[in-house]
């Protein structure tokens, strides 16, 4: 059921999503959708930071005590006191930011929903009792909203940053009622700020928060650097093939967080049997995206001209060199979960700053060097890296 529950999640996120990008792509052009997309991933990766990491270790460590409402209300509490901590100091860089008046803050303030949105996001809670219908409800219902929003609500002359804003708010409300629906109906007893707590959250999940923001940051990297770059074409062209294996990798974490909780407590009963497990879930991943990247590459042309209504050769071109990216992506996620189930979040680090340097140079040779109607085989050579990274620190022993 969890498994369900999850893949639903994010296969409604995708489909709302890919009704939205029509929207959106039509109404604000291509160009500045470029810079929507850019600003959005700065606001994720502030999301990132914000959670720190509770949104994996916290799947684990619900699981564990789900059935212990005193030490329930305490991890939950204080999970989301280090995060209103982490937010709070995110908030004031913007207002800095805005104070010296950087380039395109508009787009950044307006974005603020979105990094509320991530702060105030219970899926670790719900993922780790194992009760997702309401959290995949409002999630749903989120995503709709925000589509009527921008549907409704927005105005092209009023400024594409709007867009972010929207997208922000209907993740904030809904997030916000399961938020207060999980302290009252599971009756989570409210806690002090335990200072302690929260330094042992900073502490132990380090390692994991530096693998979080690098990864982030490897796979956005290319994008932040063609906002400087290049022009608003190339810059919307390749997000909108971003946009696409994005959705995919929502997928994919949907069936890591689905099996992590199972995983952790099986593996803790018995390590015998997660190889076997690990194969044969490696096999199911591998023939369906293999067929998924099949149908990128011969659909390309018709995906793109569904999402802006015109035909776009380079954003096809960008697609059909990315078809390949899911297939690895899924291949990995077993190894990344192993790294969790074992506490080897020290492992998870060195695989993240290793391919954080693959990507700061294998970015800066792609864009001196390369033709941008080959900008697309930086993802899939940063994927293919990422395997060889994770399974080369995998054999090494644990420091």
């Amino acid at each position: 059921m969890n498994f369900f529950n999850l893949g639903f999640i994010q296969i409604s996120n995708i489909a709302v999503q890919l009704l939205l990008f029509p929207i959106i792509l039509r109404t604000i052009g291509i160009e500045s959708f470029g810079l929507v997309t850019v600003i959005n991933a700065y606001s994720l990766l502030a999301g990132v930071f914000i959670n720190f990491g509770t949104n994996q270790s916290g799947i684990k460590d619900i699981a564990l005590v789900k059935d212990n409402n005193t030490l329930l209300s305490q991890l939950f509490f204080t999970i989301y006191h280090t995060r209103f901590l982490l937010c709070s100091l995110s908030i004031l860089v913007i207002l800095v930011l805005y104070w010296v008046d950087i380039p395109y803050i508009n787009y950044i303030l307006f974005a603020l929903p979105i990094i509320l949105a991530e702060t105030i996001n219970p899926i670790f809670f719900f993922t780790g009792i194992e009760k997702l219908t309401l959290y995949n409800t409002s999630n749903l219902l989120a995503k709709i909203s925000s589509a009527l929003m921008i549907i409704f609500l927005f105005k092209p002359d009023a400024g594409a940053y709007w867009i972010n804003f929207y997208l922000g708010m209907g993740n904030l409300i809904f997030y916000g009622i399961v938020f207060f629906y999980a302290i009252f109906h599971y009756q989570l007893k409210w806690q002090p700020i335990a200072y302690k707590g929260v330094k042992i959250i900073l502490k132990e999940n380090s390692y994991l928060i530096s693998n979080n923001i690098t990864v982030h940051i490897q796979q956005s990297f290319f994008l932040f650097v063609l906002q400087g770059f290049s022009n608003p074409t190339i810059l919307g062209a390749y997000s909108l093939g971003d946009k696409v294996i994005s959705s995919v990798r929502m997928l994919i974490v949907a069936f890591t967080y689905a099996i992590y909780p199972n995983v952790a407590i099986q593996y803790n009963a018995d390590k015998a049997n997660w190889i076997h497990y690990k194969n044969k879930m490696n096999r199911w991943l591998g023939i369906s995206f293999i067929l998924f990247a099949m149908g990128l590459f011969f659909g390309a042309d018709l995906i793109v001209q569904l999402l802006t209504g015109t035909q776009n050769q380079l954003s096809s071109t960008y697609i059909k060199t990315v078809s390949l990216v899911p297939l690895f992506m899924a291949l990995n996620t077993l190894n990344m979960i192993e790294f969790l189930i074992k506490n080897q979040y020290k492992k998870l680090f060195y695989c993240s700053v290793g391919l954080l340097v693959f990507s700061l140079l294998a970015g800066s040779f792609f864009i001196l060097f390369i033709e941008p109607t080959q900008f697309g085989f930086y993802t899939l050579f940063i994927e293919i890296s990422a395997i060889v990274i994770v399974l080369f620190v995998a054999k090494k022993k644990q420091a």
